[in-house]
């Protein structure tokens, strides 16, 4: 170890000590020159080789961040990585870890242990799992800024730790065929979640491609339930098909002809069966989402010119703003006259009309899955007032808000 690491190795020691966690040192070269296991075993399933851990952490020592990384292993371990800096000159990384979001369950260990085919550390690898500490997402952001600061000398807020690593997250996505922008935590509970499963429905339906990246339904995959109990690998690619069959059917209620529907379905069915990594069954769910919206994208744009299908962009990213008929117009270079002739003719409905029904269909999803109050919601979606937005409401859906809001508030229901 030279003279800088010798320096500062009191402060890995001080970290190990006081998060009662594992610290390792590695050289941009890859080797390890420090280490405090801190009272705990390595895992059994890399064969007790530190090294062995660099692979399903997908971690190469060479790359250094100006921020700490949140990682998660195949095996559901997270490690911290903080790169480590002298006058601007990257010294090598520090390894923490590992620790979970949340205990695991018997069957999710066993499922680890059948995928790894490690039946003869079954006992050992119930000890291990036992011994890791718990520490929630917010608990480790908040640990990464002050090891950083610590070696680093800056300060970061989680805000951008969060942002930092959700982008390193999409890039590393971005290796196959469609911008896969889906979070990370697309996980197998999802699939079966009320709330996501409509959500997903109502994205699919409407070619809504940009809203994929905004689901915040998903879990942690240590608290999500399996579909198989002998095979983690297994149960995701249950779920995948499940997903796979929901897209399908809503994307034929979305417009698209079955028959391309049903070609997407026996195509993602069979690349299923075909991969055999946790990483590569989750890439391919993202890609399910993103070529099943577009194609309802394609099929519902070819229905409108592209004056219309511009109006009709407008007026969706708009939906929480006071929109005007002239505003409208005034984008796609059009009187408000013959936008009014135009965009009756190929929606059938008047301009204000389809304002007012997807303004609703955008009630009815805060209705159904927030616990955002009714008097906020018409003045989030700019009605002039609650009775206005009721009238309106009901004559859309046929009911009312709170009604609506009675029958159909998953929140609740979830619960129950």
């Amino acid at each position: 170890m030279n003279t800088y690491l010798k320096s500062i190795k009191h402060l890995f020691d001080l970290v190990s000590n006081t998060f009662d966690l594992p610290v390792f040192f590695i050289t941009p070269e890859g080797k390890v020159v420090y280490e405090c296991l801190n009272k705990q075993v390595l895992n059994p399933l890399y064969v007790n080789q530190k090294h062995n851990l660099f692979n399903p952490l997908n971690f190469d020592a060479s790359v250094s961040y100006h921020f700490p990384v949140i990682r998660k292993t195949i095996f559901s371990e997270k490690y911290l990585i903080i790169s480590v800096f002298n006058n601007k000159v990257f010294k090598g990384t520090l390894l923490i870890g590992p620790s979970l979001s949340y205990p695991l369950s018997e069957d999710r260990v066993n499922a680890i242990i059948n995928d790894s085919r490690a039946f003869f550390y079954r006992e050992e690898v119930f000890k291990y799992y036992k011994s890791i500490p718990i520490f929630h997402s917010e608990k480790l952001i908040n640990i990464s800024i002050f090891v950083f600061h610590l070696l680093n000398n800056e300060f970061l807020s989680p805000e951008l730790i969060r942002k930092n690593n959700s982008e390193l997250s999409e890039l590393s996505s971005k290796n196959i065929n469609i911008d896969l922008t889906v979070s990370e935590n697309l996980q197998i509970s999802s699939f079966h979640d009320r709330i996501f499963e409509k959500n997903v429905i109502e994205i699919i339906k409407e070619g809504r491609i940009e809203q994929l990246k905004n689901l915040q339904t998903f879990k942690e995959e240590e608290a999500a339930s399996l579909l198989s109990k002998s095979s983690y690998l297994r149960s995701l690619k249950n779920h995948i098909i499940t997903l796979i069959t929901l897209v399908s059917r809503a994307s034929i209620e979305g417009g698209l002809h079955d028959e391309i529907a049903f070609g997407l379905h026996d195509r993602f069915i069979q690349r299923v069966e075909e991969v055999n990594r946790i990483d590569e069954v989750k890439k391919l769910a993202s890609e399910v989402l993103y070529t099943f919206a577009e194609k309802v994208k394609e099929a519902k744009n070819e229905r409108f010119s592209k004056t219309i299908t511009s109006c009709k962009d407008y007026i969706y990213k708009h939906l929480y703003d006071d929109i005007s008929h002239d505003e409208i117009a005034k984008t796609v270079n059009l009187s408000p006259k013959y936008l009014s002739v135009l965009f009756k003719k190929e929606v059938g409905i008047t301009v204000s009309e389809y304002i007012q029904k997807n303004k609703v269909e955008e009630a009815k999803k805060l209705l159904a899955y927030s616990k955002t109050p009714i008097s906020e919601i018409y003045s989030l979606l700019n009605f002039n007032d609650q009775s206005y937005f009721t009238k309106v409401f009901k004559k859309v859906v046929g009911v009312t808000p709170k009604q609506f809001r009675e029958k159909h508030h998953l929140l609740d229901k979830s619960k129950s």
